[in-house]
């Protein structure tokens, strides 16, 4: 990578005083002069403002990948560590890792598969699945959220939704949670280890669902994507289970973190939670505030692909990483009044930047909606008493951003 001779900026999203609280500087960063930048400490140039952040959504110049169109030696970047090769092979076909042509035929396969109908479906699903959840979680003097509540709600409301039975439940989340420590910005050795063990695991099972599928064909996404094709194009083994992965890893880490970031939020802003449970606002409206406010994703990185790449005037050199940093973007003045209130009515509240743009836009964000629309329902109809029980604690993680767990009751205080 050419060496940037300006603009540099002292950022490191691993010290342990940012990951405290990490919105302040975020924020003296995005309103500084500084708002493009080269952070030295991760090797990457970090994009704060909204406006730009959406230019580098959409803008084809800068790609998640690089091998579609250059080797490691000639955009000088250091080659993918051959120790993990179970988890690049998991992530070969992946669409977050996939760029033009590769990408807009896999996308527009598994859309075909990955319908509307089949997303609106699951409304009913995972209603019942939050109250078999709650009802009993309610009755306890008090329960972790995430732990007892979220992380089964989602990954229920995802087999589900592929088709596959409940008794993989645990296995996926297990291997979810050790795949996403590969996403952050200082993934020791051993967390990686961790990952490339989880990812092999994780392909033999999609394989084995896969031939399980052929043999007997049933309902659900798997089958579907089997099935799909285009005049004579189908998709391969490899890439339906990269597809499956992807969805299992990145929408059920965001519907988990977003639940416990925004549970938590609400019950440390009181009057926001008094306005959700008296109706209002609705569930539908909130959680896009409470992404925004307090996203689950924190920093989504691509590569600078071409040498004419300029991003809030300033010039990005050749194989750069560049770093958009979400959290910055969604508390930007110049599009949201007032952005450091919660304000789970704000209007323009979905205008956060957290679901994608371009052609990476979110495929899984319908049924994310979905499925966070029905579990506060579900909380607001049968735990209006919530509250926190002792203050939570984020993990050491900046990329996925949430809670180690979040402690709550349902009990009305004495």
């Amino acid at each position: 990578m050419t060496e940037p001779t300006a603009p540099t900026i002292a950022f490191d999203p691993t010290d342990p005083a940012f990951l405290a609280d990490p919105y302040p500087i975020l924020d003296a960063v995005r309103e500084s002069d500084t708002p493009v930048a080269y952070a030295p400490a991760i090797d990457k140039w970090i994009v704060t403002r909204h406006a730009d952040v959406r230019a580098c959504q959409r803008e084809a110049r800068l790609g998640r990948v690089f091998d579609h169109m250059y080797t490691p030696e000639q955009i000088s970047a250091q080659p993918r560590d051959p120790r993990w090769v179970n988890f690049w092979e998991a992530e070969r076909f992946s669409l977050l890792e996939l760029e033009p042509p590769a990408h807009d035929r896999i996308r527009s396969l598994v859309s075909a598969a990955f319908t509307p109908r089949r997303v609106l479906d699951l409304r009913q699903p995972a209603r019942q699945r939050a109250a078999e959840l709650l009802s009993p979680l309610r009755e306890r003097a008090s329960f972790d959220l995430l732990h007892d509540y979220a992380m089964p709600y989602s990954i229920s409301i995802i087999c589900e939704l592929l088709g596959a039975d409940r008794s993989y439940e645990q296995l996926f989340l297990d291997w979810a949670h050790s795949m996403v420590r590969m996403y952050e910005v200082d993934t020791s050795e051993q967390h990686a280890a961790e990952a490339d063990q989880a990812a092999r695991d994780f392909v033999a099972c999609i394989r084995e669902l896969i031939a399980d599928t052929r043999r007997s064909p049933r309902d659900g996404l798997i089958s579907a994507l089997v099935s799909v094709h285009d005049e004579d194009d189908t998709l391969s083994e490899a890439e339906i289970i990269s597809t499956v992965i992807v969805l299992l890893n990145a929408g059920h880490e965001a519907t988990v973190n977003t639940t416990g970031n925004g549970i938590a939020a609400l019950l440390t802003h009181p009057d926001q939670w008094q306005r959700l449970l008296a109706g209002e606002v609705e569930p539908r409206q909130a959680i896009e505030e409470l992404i925004r406010w307090n996203p689950p994703l924190q920093m989504f990185e691509r590569w600078a692909l071409t040498e004419d790449i300029t991003i809030g005037g300033v010039a990005i050199p050749f194989g750069a990483k560049v770093a958009m940093l979400y959290g910055a973007a969604n508390r930007d003045p110049r599009v949201f009044d007032h952005p450091e209130r919660l304000d789970i009515g704000r209007a323009n509240a979905s205008r956060h930047v957290n679901f994608g743009g371009g052609i990476h836009a979110c495929l899984g964000a319908p049924l994310a909606r979905i499925e966070l629309e029905a579990s506060f329902s579900l909380i607001r109809e049968l735990c209006p008493d919530l509250r926190l029980v002792s203050e939570p604690k984020h993990t050491n993680a900046f990329v996925i951003w949430g809670y180690e767990a979040v402690q709550v009751s349902a009990q009305r205080a004495a």
